[in-house]
């Protein structure tokens, strides 16, 4: 199709990158189905009549901490954005917000501070058009309660101009009452969120610690690799967040040392890492602090 101006390349351009940078993201094979959808229908939208908008369905996005949800709800706003498939007004384009859990004999307050922090994305003078991604795991045990109706109530009166994401982790009790509640309300889609492989997680670290001017040694990666394989899937392993703790603390190991000069990293700047029974009983002790922790402090798991 040709294009007219130069404002009209710089469209496709942006879309063309959005789309290489979502598609070189780690895993999330359901997320990058979702967006070849929706380039199908962008390239279809000039069949419909203008005045006969197209609303996106709503998604339920499953997935543990640490996936990189964060970074790719930005990613597809961001391609949204550029394809026009939806509108976006306010100073933000994404919303990330939990929605903690609320007694049915208590007033709804959560939903009063759902609405004003919308309003306030939106500059307090208009409406948010945007992504709200609603953590909801708060409410996993509670989805028969009146709030929660009152939740779906609201969310489905403002599906015209929200891009819905309600992200949970749940286990196999909850999952099937959840979407058939959601399916009452919602257009409701289901996305399962993996973690990457433990050979991308390597190369997400290696590809860190070379914005820092170094690299790691092959026995250094084959070392990580062995460790990974062996934590990835224990509950203190938290993503990509324990990706960058580990990059965080690598990188400083090596600077501290004398031998940073040569700008190879040897498996001696991770020798704490190298031993798997040791590293799998640290991350259990730390998530079980953590658990024990965020209990005694009142934090629900969606916090």
């Amino acid at each position: 199709m040709p294009f007219d101006s130069q404002k009209d390349i710089t469209r496709e351009e942006q879309i063309s990158s959005s789309l290489a940078r979502i598609m070189d993201f780690p895993g999330m094979d359901d997320i990058k189905q979702t967006v070849r959808e929706w380039e199908i229908l962008r390239k279809n939208i000039g069949r419909i009549p203008p005045d006969e908008p197209i609303l996106l369905p709503e998604y339920l996005w499953i997935s543990k901490s640490g996936t990189g949800k964060t970074e790719m709800l930005q990613l597809i706003a961001d391609y949204l954005d550029a394809a026009q498939l939806m509108p976006f007004n306010g100073l933000v384009k994404v919303i990330e917000y939990t929605m903690d859990y609320c007694d049915p004999d208590q007033h709804f307050d959560q939903l009063e501070d759902l609405i004003d922090a919308l309003s306030a994305s939106s500059g307090y003078h208009n409406e948010f058009k945007g992504i709200l991604a609603l953590n909801i795991d708060a409410w996993l045990e509670h989805l028969e309660e009146k709030h929660f109706v009152e939740l779906l109530e609201f969310i489905s009166a403002h599906n015209r101009s929200l891009l819905l994401i309600l992200m949970v982790w749940p286990d196999n009790r909850h999952l099937d009452q959840l979407e058939s509640m959601l399916s009452v309300y919602l257009r409701i889609r289901r996305i399962v969120i993996e973690l990457p492989s433990p050979e991308d997680m390597v190369s997400f670290i290696d590809g860190r610690v070379r914005a820092y001017k170094c690299r790691l040694a092959d026995e250094t990666r084959s070392l990580l690799l062995e460790t990974i394989t062996a934590v990835r899937d224990l509950d203190g392993f938290d993503g990509y967040k324990t990706l960058e703790f580990i990059v965080q603390d690598i990188v400083y190991n090596y600077y501290c040392s004398e031998n940073a000069a040569n700008g190879i990293i040897g498996p001696e700047f991770i020798s704490h890492y190298g031993n798997v029974e040791s590293i799998s009983r640290i991350f259990k002790e730390r998530y079980d602090k953590k658990r024990d922790m965020r209990i005694m402090a009142g934090f629900h798991p969606g916090s």
